[in-house]
């Protein structure tokens, strides 16, 4: 695993999953090297992650946690993070 590719909110989460079984994947942005082209967006597949969209050289996808390490060992990916919102959840606050 390359973890100078992570950003610290990915490393924190994969440390938090440890053993957890079927875990839920987590929806990950990837900086990659240019424009992502066929083959780039094919050896991200091929790493485990579910691509979804693209806007300049940032892909969304989903991915296991046990192929975050994978992910990395691309050569074409430069970072990535989880996605985050921009803001918080309040559809759980009580209303008065």
């Amino acid at each position: 695993m390359r973890a100078h590719k992570l950003g610290s909110a990915a490393r924190r989460a994969l440390s938090d999953v440890g053993e957890a079984v079927g875990p839920t994947p987590f929806q990950v942005l990837i900086r990659v090297k240019g424009e992502p082209g066929e083959e780039q967006r094919r050896q991200i597949a091929d790493a485990g992650a579910r691509v979804g969209m693209a806007a300049g050289d940032v892909l969304t996808a989903a991915v296991a946690p046990g192929d975050l390490g994978r992910l990395t060992e691309v050569d074409c990916v430069e970072y990535l993070e989880l996605s985050e919102p921009l803001h918080p959840d309040t559809s759980t606050r009580p209303h008065n």
